[in-house]
């Protein structure tokens, strides 16, 4: 059986391509396929093995590395194309990793399965006007025709995995289509309780403006509690000049550094709305409990046990969980909350994965 591993595009190595590391150390493929390619050696390992692994990537889009993301309006081209360009292979088995593109994928009777990483094509649903702006506002008339492209690949996958309830009843509203829920995997070994804590809430992400940073920087500036910001991003010069001298801008850490600050920690604060909330389980594994907005994946992480939810994305209403936090903030216990993240580890992820397409692939055979 040839087997194919299909992924969006290869960037930079985060909460995604864990996925396909993931699934590629459990499952060997014979054809690796990306639209385009403009990864790192080093994180190309990271995401792939040490395998060697030879990426086929769109003609087209090859030629768009540097500005493949204003190729947008032409993205049903580019799937046409890329359909047209793989079909020689003749393929039995595609597993797709997706989160625009790669569920399009279909040329002829091969079994796909598709890894829904968020909501698929947001760049044409519920986040247009951050995409359809700048260079691209020309193109904005083109929502509706990428919109029905978008419905039209949903239905091109034989079998869809989401990556949380959340995203789970978003492609059951936006595709109509069922789907089984496995979440990603967090690698929450990693991560560690310290004894040595500190007065200092924490919040870790890339300032942009749709993870909300500007609701933590208010409601730490208006209750003076000390609130630590790690990443960099977009806003960082806005969210600066709105902050008070009580909130600190560290900017990007490494990984150990992060763990570090996150193991000292009081508690995280997270405001956006996520598909799944991978910052979030980092946090949980290092036994400090969160703070977190009741929006997207957040409340299937997030109990009375390790922490506190939040209903209306305003500081206001972040603070009013602030304050219920700081009532019963003794009563956490930091074993209890790692506990809770243990649940999202890489090994379930491949047990469960592995599992399903083995079932899949089964009854397939069964029934031909």
């Amino acid at each position: 059986m040839k087997k194919a591993l299909i992924h969006d595009w290869l960037d930079k190595y985060g909460g995604a391509e864990r996925v396909v590391t993931a699934i590629s150390e459990i499952m060997r493929f014979d054809y690796y396929y990306a639209y385009v390619n403009k990864m790192k050696k080093e994180d190309l390992v990271k995401t792939y093995g040490d395998q060697p692994v030879h990426i086929e990537q769109s003609i087209i889009m090859r030629k768009f590395k540097s500005s493949f993301r204003y190729f947008m309006p032409f993205f049903p081209m580019v799937v046409s194309q890329f359909n047209n360009q793989t079909k020689k292979n003749r393929i039995d088995l595609v597993i797709s990793s997706s989160w625009a593109l790669s569920k399009s994928y279909r040329v002829g009777n091969e079994i796909h399965i598709c890894y829904l990483q968020a909501r698929n094509f947001k760049y044409v649903w519920e986040e247009s006007d951050k995409y359809f702006r700048g260079p691209l506002k020309m193109f904005s008339f083109l929502k509706t025709l990428l919109q029905k492209f978008d419905l039209k690949a949903s239905k091109n996958p034989d079998f869809l995995i989401s990556n949380s309830y959340f995203v789970r009843d978003w492609v059951k509203k936006r595709y109509d289509r069922d789907s089984v829920v496995i979440y990603p995997p967090v690698e929450v070994e990693d991560f560690y309780i310290s004894d040595e804590k500190e007065d200092y809430f924490i919040t870790v992400g890339r300032l942009e403006p749709y993870k909300r940073f500007d609701i933590i920087i208010d409601a730490f500036t208006k209750n003076g509690k000390k609130l630590i910001v790690v990443g960099d991003g977009a806003e960082m010069k806005k969210l600066k000049k709105r902050a008070g001298n009580n909130v600190s801008f560290v900017g990007y850490r490494s990984k150990a550094e992060i763990r570090e600050l996150l193991s000292r920690a009081k508690g995280f604060v997270f405001a956006g709305v996520e598909d799944f909330g991978i910052a979030i389980v980092e946090a949980l594994a290092s036994g400090i409990p969160v703070i977190a907005y009741s929006g997207g994946a957040s409340k299937e992480l997030i109990h009375a046990d390790n922490g506190r939810l939040f209903d209306m994305q305003t500081a206001e209403s972040l603070n009013g969980a602030v304050e219920d936090f700081a009532m019963v903030d003794g009563d956490f216990d930091p074993h209890v909350i790692r506990e809770s993240a243990m649940r999202f580890s890489k090994e379930r992820f491949q047990s469960e994965f592995r599992q399903f397409v083995d079932q899949v692939v089964l009854t397939k055979l069964t029934n031909s």
